[in-house]
């Protein structure tokens, strides 16, 4: 068990870690990528609502 710990540790000790400005970057993008998905996926679904309610405002005289 111990022999796996410090495996662990010493595979984190070779890993290369981002500096402070490196990670804000990256959160920045991540917050951008983030907004850009949620306003396509917010256009998509109103999108798709108005058509299926147009659809649905087509055909409920066809079966009355």
């Amino acid at each position: 068990m111990f022999k796996f710990i410090n495996s662990i540790i010493a595979e984190m000790r070779l890993v290369t870690w981002p500096t402070r400005s490196e990670a804000f970057k990256d959160f920045g993008m991540v917050l951008q990528y983030s907004a850009f998905f949620m306003v396509f996926i917010v256009i998509f679904d109103w999108l798709v609502k108005s058509g299926v309610t147009q659809i649905v405002k087509m055909l409920v005289p066809m079966v009355k």
